[in-house]
């Protein structure tokens, strides 16, 4: 595949940095929806809970999200990473939709799950099928920009709560706008690499000479064959093992942070819950130098580093969170919020750009929706347990624990991870 990994960036790169973009904002907007909603459904006695209970609600799509990484990263190396796609954006679009019109809160937790199905299988095959159309020479800077169209999501999210007055059902119908974006979807090609392993040479050589303006013989290659899970341990089990403790730890301390942040901050600031929705916002713009930021560093220092070293900063920053809040200080509490975004969401940015280098074609939609299952009970976990140590202890606790596993994160990173700075996808 060297016309793809040695080209140069065209309009259709843009073009799909733009679709898949928007995409992932809304990956965002319906995943963070579950932080505004819980702190709002105080107001409706049908949705009342324990905060373990709310918790759960935050639990309810990241659950959904670890089968639906799981399904759909099986289906990319099978059916084809475009259906896949469109099939897993089409779930969590209409599912966000009749979520809005829930009656009771075990009917909302139930509807988040079916959407938690589609952000996770969403996630793993955009970002295979996003790196197997780039070159090499950018490949884990344009995978970071376009993970930085999380935070976009995230501000998106933010202000859309504030415009409707905080009405919860109908930040969930905005959640479901993306379903307007299913038929640009489905006038992208297939990924050349998947019908080059599956035999579809023709085809293949078709996209490559339409997309790259390259006219190429292709091979099948002599690897060909369907990937299992089991693969996954039996042919690469140090990066498997790695990427699993990682994405765990990554996604335990995004959601666990984040999907309680506007009660954190109205808790340890002593404000009202709209106050902390406009801090939310604050935090999340920092998130985009934090992507900017990795995605010029990834080219430079190499993915082994970038992602361990903004996963440790995350951590510190999350234990400087546990001692501002013990200070009561709004400077302190605000800064290292604001530090925890900016590195949090620049280890993100590293770790989607990583994964896909870690493994071949065959294996790739496989590999990458085992990585996104870790993630989803990490950060499925964290929400409930994180509601549990503020009923006991108080919400600086346990955004210490959640700070501990952040550095557990980095420092997995740092034993068993490998460079794959400038090498070819295989």
């Amino acid at each position: 595949m060297e016309a793809v990994e040695n080209s140069r960036l065209n309009k259709f790169h843009y073009k799909l940095l733009a679709i898949l973009g928007t995409v992932w904002a809304f990956i965002a907007v319906n995943t963070i929806a579950a932080s505004f909603v819980i702190a709002l459904l105080k107001k409706e006695p049908a949705f009342q809970g324990s905060l373990a209970k709310l918790g759960s609600l935050g639990s309810a799509a990241l659950f959904g999200m670890l089968f639906g990484a799981w399904l759909f990263g099986y289906l990319a190396d099978r059916i084809g990473r475009k259906k896949t796609l469109i099939l897993a954006v089409s779930t969590f679009s209409l599912a966000s939709i009749v979520s809005a019109f829930s009656k009771n809160l075990d009917q909302l937790i139930l509807l988040r799950f079916i959407v938690g199905l589609g952000l996770g299988g969403s996630l793993p095959v955009a970002s295979s099928y996003f790196a197997e159309f780039m070159p090499k020479s950018v490949r884990g800077a344009m995978i970071s920009i376009l993970e930085s169209f999380w935070a976009i999501g995230t501000i998106i999210i933010g202000v859309v709560a504030l415009l409707v007055k905080a009405d919860w059902r109908s930040i969930l119908l905005f959640g479901g706008a993306v379903v307007l974006i299913l038929p640009i979807l489905a006038t992208l090609p297939e990924s050349p690499r998947f019908l080059l392993v599956t035999g579809r040479v023709r085809e293949a050589e078709e996209i490559v000479r339409k997309v790259f303006g390259a006219s190429v013989r292709l091979e099948v290659p002599k690897t060909t064959g369907r990937a299992s899970v089991l693969d996954l341990w039996r042919k690469y089990s140090r990066t498997t093992l790695m990427l699993t403790i990682v994405w765990f730890s990554i996604a335990f301390a995004y959601y666990g942070f984040f999907i309680w942040l506007p009660k954190f901050l109205s808790a340890t600031l002593e404000i009202t819950v709209f106050k902390s929705f406009q801090y939310f916002i604050i935090t999340a713009v920092a998130q985009l130098p934090g992507y900017w930021s990795a995605a010029y560093l990834l080219e430079r220092i190499g993915r082994k580093k970038t992602l361990s070293y903004y996963l440790l900063l995350s951590g510190l920053a999350g234990i400087g969170f546990y001692l501002a809040a013990n200070s009561g200080s709004e400077t302190y509490i605000m800064a290292s919020a604001i530090a925890f975004s900016f590195f949090n969401l620049g280890a993100w940015g590293a770790i989607y750009a990583y994964t896909p280098e870690l493994y071949p074609t065959e294996v790739r939609g496989t590999g990458t929706g085992w990585a996104g299952a870790m993630a989803r009970i990490g950060g499925g976990t964290a929400p409930i347990l994180a509601g549990k140590i503020m009923e006991v202890s108080g919400a600086a606790l346990a955004v210490l624990v959640i700070a501990v596993v952040a550095i557990i994160g980095a420092l997995d990173v740092l034993a068993l991870g490998r460079e794959t700075k400038g090498t070819e996808l295989s």
